[in-house]
């Protein structure tokens, strides 16, 4: 169903019989899964405004289907509720000649649509209500997805740059592309079987019993995605990776999910599979590239602008310097922001610049959340990260073979500053490698407190 037609059932279906201007565009920005705050950013009326002219609609089309409609249910319901309830009433045997044609369209969208006010599992994803920037990222995945149907996309980046964000919003925009879409968090690393079977009794409206083995279970998934176009989204995938090792191998037992990936990237279907991850698996980076299906998207800070909304958001204060100062000091993570501002405005009343004078600048939640990704590296990728925090510049490959001769041979170089690269945690730049500005503080701050998991220098 086209925004165009479902406004015109709207206009069907109300008291009034007509939408003004502001409605309209409510109804079609939100049609496309955009936040109240982003309608008011584009359209230029007051969030509040926004908002209050949503909630009248929403609740003129609930009493009209007899069912909460909400911003996020209202694309379903309009398939199912009024075509369901209304076509009979208008195409009765008391019916005016414009009932009879209202009747005529909504049951040439009754044959078009399937009903899928049923078809949606958002499982564990976040609200993205409030939502900064990413229009290029969303633009080129929408790209990717609809235009030219990618069935494996892969959003990758470190902890607290905004992939699960990213993913919402952007499942929220294509929903309607789709006929189903199932969002599950691996985060608590949940065994492949049960993944599977919730899968495919949702996607086939049932309890069923699955086949003994993965290949007959993956099988049958493969048998819906091709029959239905689905968006799946699977969030952190890390969670099922293992530590301690180059990035992306399976932990012992999950190797079917590399099975599963492997069937979706390689065979034909109408889906697409959304993987969020702090690194990149095995497998994804062989079968990727600009024309091929499958294709990932590295995501770094946000861009100043963006990153002072969060900043203004949070109500801290500070001159523009200040303020762009403490991003790049962040590397524009908005977690890492987010944090910040919440310690600048109940330690130091808001100002930026008394933050910033006391010097440190990882701590808390944020310390925690390095430590983890940290933790994952293998002893040969701890060794290069020291090196590169030590020259606090980016560093050739031949700089960083030379200064880790005796330690690293160049084999185990190259392979760990390939996982390096998989995992988001440094850059390369042009013939150089570097680190973005929030590990150098996270390392610096290690190495000052005597506390560095990193081996000395040889």
């Amino acid at each position: 169903m086209s925004v165009e037609e479902a406004l015109e059932i709207v206009q069907l279906v109300i008291e009034k019989g007509s939408l003004n201007k502001v409605e309209e565009i409510v109804l079609r920005q939100c049609w496309e899964g955009k936040s109240y705050l982003e309608i008011a950013r584009d359209s230029g009326y007051e969030v509040g405004y926004v908002t209050d002219v949503g909630a009248r609609l929403w609740q003129a089309l609930s009493k009209v289907f007899g069912k909460k409609v909400t911003k996020n249910n209202f694309p379903a319901l309009l398939r199912q509720q009024y075509i369901a309830k209304h076509i009979p009433v208008l195409a009765g045997s008391g019916a005016n000649e414009q009932q009879q044609s209202q009747a005529s369209i909504l049951s040439l969208l009754a044959a078009k649509q399937q009903d899928t006010a049923e078809y949606r599992d958002w499982g564990e994803a976040v609200d993205v209500a409030i939502f900064y920037g990413r229009e290029t990222e969303l633009a080129t995945l929408k790209q990717w997805m609809i235009h030219d149907s990618c069935r494996l996309v892969a959003l990758l980046g470190m902890g607290g740059v905004g992939k699960t964000a990213l993913a919402a919003k952007l499942a929220e925009q294509v929903q309607n592309s789709f006929e189903y879409l199932f969002w599950r968090s691996l985060r608590n690393a949940p065994p492949i079987e049960d993944l599977l079977r919730d899968l495919i009794q949702f996607l086939s409206h049932q309890s069923v019993e699955l086949p003994d083995n993965l290949d007959s279970q993956i099988a049958c998934l493969m048998s819906h995605l091709r029959s239905s176009r689905c968006l799946l989204v699977l969030d952190n995938y890390e969670s099922i990776l293992r530590s301690g090792e180059r990035a992306g191998r399976y932990c012992s037992g999950y190797e079917g999910y590399g099975k599963l990936l492997r069937r979706i990237a390689d065979e034909r279907h109408q889906s697409c599979l959304i993987l969020t991850s702090r690194e990149k698996s095995v497998g994804i980076a062989v079968k990727e590239g600009k024309t091929l299906p499958v294709r990932s998207l590295h995501m770094i800070g946000l861009p100043l602008v963006e990153a002072q909304k969060i900043l203004g958001d949070k109500d801290v204060v500070g001159s523009e310097d200040e303020s762009k100062q403490l991003i790049e000091r962040y590397s524009g993570n908005p977690l890492a922001l987010k944090i910040a501002a919440t310690s600048i405005r109940s330690l130091f009343g808001g100002d930026i610049r008394k933050f910033l004078d006391q010097g440190t600048v990882i701590f808390g939640d944020l310390r925690d959340l390095l430590d983890r990704q940290f933790n994952r590296l293998s002893p040969a990728e701890k060794k290069i990260m020291h090196r590169l925090v030590n020259c606090r510049d980016s560093m050739s490959f031949s700089e960083l073979r030379e200064n880790c001769s005796g330690s690293i041979s160049p084999q185990e170089l190259l392979e760990a500053l390939e996982s390096l690269v998989c995992r988001s945690l440094i850059e390369r730049r042009s013939t150089s490698f570097t680190q973005q500005s929030v590990v150098v503080e996270y390392l610096s701050a290690q190495v000052i407190a005597g506390l560095t998991p990193f081996p000395p220098k040889d």
